[in-house]
């Protein structure tokens, strides 16, 4: 069986899910996928494209993956427009592949803050143009973080932008699917 390396890479979101997974004797650093990959997870809190691009391409390069999940653009829409940011993305992930022979790109879906109503019309904007700008894209794909848009439960800590416990499960169970269906892309 080929072993398949697979890197999370991504804002304080990774991070933070990386030390909750850490506290929880029943999740799994390897998603609880039980063979047939090599799982790393790099997450930087604060982290933009940008910086990603300056620091992070080092850890691609080492760890030399076939597979990216990206969790990023949430910091960028702070200071930038929703386009600009999808561009950025849209670029990382050409140059992922490109450069340094990713062969499956995943962006996740940028994901809302509690009472942020313009940061959230911007998650939206992000959102869209990176599902179209994707699409045609043979390497890439666009991951939606299903259950997080209408939920009568709370997923997000007393600060509105990271996740509590219930949200850290949630973006797990996800990111296990992500990881899932990259490996059957392959």
């Amino acid at each position: 069986m080929t072993v398949r390396r697979v890197l999370i890479l991504g804002h304080s979101f990774i991070r933070r899910l990386r030390e909750y997974i850490g506290r929880n004797a029943d999740l799994d650093a390897n998603l609880h996928i039980l063979e047939g990959i090599e799982l790393k997870w790099h997450g930087v809190g604060g982290r933009t494209v940008l910086k990603t691009v300056q620091y992070d391409l080092s850890v691609v390069e080492k760890f030399m993956p076939d597979i990216v999940i990206l969790q990023l653009g949430t910091n960028d829409l702070s200071h930038l427009p929703a386009v600009n940011v999808g561009s950025a993305i849209e670029d990382l992930t050409r140059s992922l592949h490109d450069s340094l022979n990713v062969k499956c790109v995943c962006v996740c879906q940028t994901i809302y803050r509690t009472g942020a109503p313009t940061f959230n019309k911007n998650v939206i904007l992000l959102n869209r143009y990176l599902k179209v700008v994707l699409e045609p894209i043979p390497y890439a794909m666009f991951w939606s973080h299903k259950g997080f848009w209408r939920a009568k439960t709370n997923f997000m800590a007393r600060d509105g932008i990271h996740l509590n416990g219930l949200g850290h499960y949630k973006l797990y169970r996800s990111l296990r699917g992500a990881v899932l269906r990259c490996l059957q892309s392959l």
